[in-house]
C-alpha cells in the first residue's frame, strides 16, 4: 500500500510539473517589441478584423490619408506632409490595432485619434 501510495505522489508531482513547464513554452511571450506595441495600439477586444480594417480606412479618409489594402489584416496608409511622403503599415492583431511603427508626428497622432473616434462610432451604432 506504501508503495502505490509513494507512486502516486511521484506521479501527481511529475504531472504538475510537467504541465508548469509545458506552460511556459506555450504561453504568450513579451519581448522587446511587444513592448513598444502595447503601448501605442489601439485596443478592439473581439472586433473582427473586417470591421477594424473598415474603421482604419474611414478614419484614414477623413484626414486626409490614401489607403491601400495590404493583407487582410493590414492596410497601408500614406499621406504628403511638407513635400514629403508619410506612409506606415497598419495591422490589425487578436485584440488590437497598431502601426509599423510608434507614431510620432502631428499627422500620425491625427490618424490615431481619428481611428479610436471611428471604433467608438461603430461600437455605438452596433449596440442600438
Amino acid at each position: 500500500m506504501n508503495k502505490i501510495l509513494n507512486l502516486t505522489l511521484i506521479s501527481a508531482i511529475a504531472l504538475v510539473l510537467s504541465a508548469g513547464c509545458a506552460s511556459k513554452e506555450m504561453g504568450a511571450h513579451v519581448d522587446a517589441t511587444d513592448e513598444a506595441t502595447v503601448k501605442s495600439a489601439i485596443y478592439i477586444g473581439h472586433l473582427k478584423n473586417e470591421k477594424a480594417i473598415d474603421a482604419i480606412k474611414k478614419a484614414a479618409e477623413k484626414t486626409g490619408w490614401r489607403v491601400t489594402e495590404f493583407k487582410s489584416n493590414a492596410v497601408i496608409v500614406e499621406k504628403v506632409v511638407d513635400g514629403e511622403t508619410i506612409s506606415r503599415t497598419i495591422k490589425v492583431y487578436n485584440r488590437h490595432i497598431s502601426g509599423d511603427e510608434e507614431a510620432s508626428g502631428s499627422e500620425l497622432k491625427e490618424l490615431r485619434q481619428a481611428i479610436v473616434e471611428e471604433l467608438k462610432e461603430q461600437k455605438e451604432s452596433s449596440s442600438h
